[in-house]
């Protein structure tokens, strides 16, 4: 929240410290090098729950990637684009608080998404998306 705050004051606006009291929320030094910025977060440390930064939209965006023993992988990218048409046609948000990191996260959402690996690629508000059972 500090990052972002410190780049737009807008943004004081939408994230409240306030909110964020007694949740038991807990902070995370990077563990691995993935990503379009190279810093990643193992969360169970044995590669299956990997959070991995893609900032550009905010600082510290983080996509979901979710790994099984066959190197399958479902990608979760919250608001790293919009919809599956964000990565496909290269299409930016239009909050952003970096563009150049914003591209760079989004061709490594379309890397990770075009990959045979790949399951399935999800942002947050693609509307095209209906609720799902995704197995793999």
């Amino acid at each position: 929240m500090e990052g972002t705050r410190r780049f737009n004051p807008q943004i004081w606006i939408r994230f409240q410290k306030r909110w964020w009291e007694g949740t038991g929320i807990e902070t995370f030094d990077w563990n691995g090098e993935e990503g379009p910025v190279r810093k990643s977060y193992d969360v169970l440390g044995d590669g299956s729950l990997q959070m991995i930064n893609i900032p550009g939209h905010s600082e510290g965006l983080c996509a979901l990637k979710i790994l099984n023993e066959e190197g399958k992988y479902v990608l979760l990218f919250a608001d790293g684009g919009y919809a599956t048409k964000s990565w496909r046609d290269m299409i930016t948000s239009g909050i952003s608080l970096n563009k150049r990191l914003q591209r760079q996260s989004l061709q490594w959402i379309r890397q990770q998404s075009l990959s045979p690996d790949c399951v399935a690629s999800l942002a947050t508000h693609d509307t095209d998306v209906q609720p799902h059972v995704i197995e793999f």
